[in-house]
């Protein structure tokens, strides 16, 4: 019997969380770091022994829950999933390393602490259910959690922030539940055999063959879903507010990861199962891609807070993402990716050090700052790293998933190509922005040595404030993601040659579809859209 190192990795979390829940502040804390670290070595033993250019599902694991209506337990996990159980648990890790401080001063780190590994367990579960029905319940599972923690533990506005959230995943929620069950329904009467909603079950009983009418339909209620959590234009606006709210080490878990579920799920599901509708709909979701791009990249231009600054960032860059993955071809597909986990890692580590940053001057007003490198070296030099890699410095890690995402979207179509590369120009001017107006130039604002001036009896008295640079369990949590950075730019062919092949075996459904508008090429050629590019 094959050892369920799929279940293990979903549910060690979850004991985590129970323990974290039932155990006193510290020792909780150390529970749950025990249960995350042991989730992530599983992780990284799993990555190792996945069996690189073999097709479909590995590790697979399915048992009978309610198989009258067609649900299972059913786990697997290919090319597409594989690095972002790694991406889940390494940020896992990296949130409870960031909330040590958070646990010591506080008298309520065991909800916390709890919450914070529920949430952990929802997108595990999100990443490894083959189930539609089990995929749902993973899919509210972390909205529960994620809720609770803006909510109980953000700033001054968590209320706002909290329902503002809950308000547009729920809707989104809701309609994709709608396609779940209607989806079971028209396959099982077109197919003419049992309900069920397998996904393998479903693409075997013709899923991919419905009507046109039907896929676009079914594509629109699950795209609402997976649209709202990855920040889509205009379904962003949720995003600056929550992350703007919510405590860093929240937002490394809800932008770091949950933002990728929505990018997964386009790949796994809406590409899959609605190639027709896939096809034509893709001039309308690389519309939307290509809007978001430029009009985030300009939102965080003219952005006066650095959290603000950062949501507007991630969810510019994930713009990105979903222009790769809507290029319909393999290069496009496989940067959407692999940008998903480089994107994880480097927006985890700029919340990190701007979490850093206002711990030590109270301060998010970009406006306040001015000359801390002279301060805080060390600070400034990691910042600076991260700075370079969101920029897409070659030799980081960003570079290869973006070039790949927007090599594969020049191969489907020139225009959304040159306008979705642009956002080159104003993301070097708000990186450099936020970096050298917070680190370089005079001593102004919060890193100026006077505090204040008080009259005595002699004459004055200047207070002098003091700015502890990052300290070593500052540094031991950025670490991990300051080396990646560097790892996955130099070879990111150890993440490429595991994404390849079930990228590759999405396509040929997809470029198949009669409803492909053609195009003629340069040679003459009549091509359909996006097959150009394709491997």
């Amino acid at each position: 019997m094959q050892f369920p190192i799929l279940s293990v990795i979903l549910f060690l979390p979850l004991a985590g969380a129970i323990g974290a829940a039932a155990l006193p502040r510290m020792a909780g804390w150390g529970w749950a770091m025990l249960a995350a670290l042991a989730d992530l070595a599983l992780c990284i033993w799993l990555i190792v022994q996945f069996a690189a250019g073999v097709g479909g599902m590995q590790f697979t694991e399915s048992h009978p829950w309610l198989p009258q209506i067609g649900i299972n337990y059913a786990l697997g996990v290919d090319g597409i999933n594989l690095f972002l159980l790694g991406l889940n648990a390494l940020l896992t890790v990296v949130a409870l390393g960031a909330s040590l401080g958070f646990v010591r001063g506080s008298d309520r780190s065991r909800e916390y602490l709890a919450l914070m590994l529920l949430l952990s367990t929802g997108m595990m579960g999100v990443f490894l259910a083959t189930n539609l029905f089990l995929f749902y319940v993973f899919w509210e599972l972390m909205l529960v959690p994620a809720y609770l923690l803006v909510g109980m533990f953000g700033g001054p506005r968590r209320a706002y922030a909290a329902i503002k959230f809950v308000l547009y995943t729920a809707v989104g929620s809701l309609l994709m539940l709608v396609g779940i069950i209607a989806l079971g329904a028209v396959v099982s009467s077109t197919a003419h055999t049992a309900y069920s909603l397998d996904l393998a079950t479903l693409i075997k009983n013709g899923a991919t063959a419905l009507p046109h009418g039907t896929q676009i339909w079914l594509f629109l209620a699950f795209a609402a879903a997976f649209a709202i959590k990855s920040g889509v234009f205009p379904l962003h606006s949720w995003v600056p507010d929550t992350y703007s709210e919510a405590p860093a080490p929240v937002v490394v878990l809800i932008a770091g990861v949950m933002a990728k579920t929505g990018a997964y799920g386009f790949i796994r599901f809406n590409l899959a199962l609605f190639p027709d509708a896939t096809k034509s709909l893709t001039p309308l979701m690389s519309i939307l891609a290509v809007v978001g791009i430029l009009y985030f990249a300009l939102q965080a231009l003219v952005a006066r807070d650095f959290k603000r600054l950062l949501g507007y960032v991630s969810i510019s860059h994930m713009s990105v993402i979903i222009l790769g993955i809507f290029a319909l071809n393999t290069q496009g597909i496989e940067g959407g990716v692999l940008q998903m986990v480089n994107h994880g890692i480097i927006i985890a580590a700029l919340f990190l050090i701007a979490a850093f940053i206002e711990s030590r001057t109270s301060s998010r007003r970009l406006a306040d700052f001015g000359g801390l490198a002279t301060r805080l070296p060390w600070l400034a030099t990691v910042f600076l790293i991260a700075a370079l890699a969101a920029l897409g410095l070659p030799g980081l890690n960003s570079f290869a998933g973006e070039f790949l995402a927007f090599l594969g979207a020049f191969q489907a179509s020139y225009v959304f190509g040159v306008l979705g590369t642009l956002v080159v120009i104003p993301a070097a001017w708000y990186m450099l922005r936020f970096f050298q107006g917070v680190m370089e130039g005079p001593a102004t604002g919060v890193a100026s040595d006077t505090v204040m001036e008080t009259p005595t009896r002699t004459g004055k008295r200047t207070t002098r404030k003091t700015l502890r640079d990052l300290s070593w369990s500052e540094f031991a949590v950025l670490a991990p993601l300051l080396a990646l950075m560097i790892v996955f730019g130099v070879i990111p062919g150890a993440l490429t040659n595991r994404i390849e092949r079930s990228v590759q075996q999405l396509l040929p459904p997809i470029t198949a579809s009669h409803t492909a508008p053609a195009r003629h090429t340069a040679s003459g050629r009549v091509e359909l859209f996006g097959v150009h590019g394709q491997r």
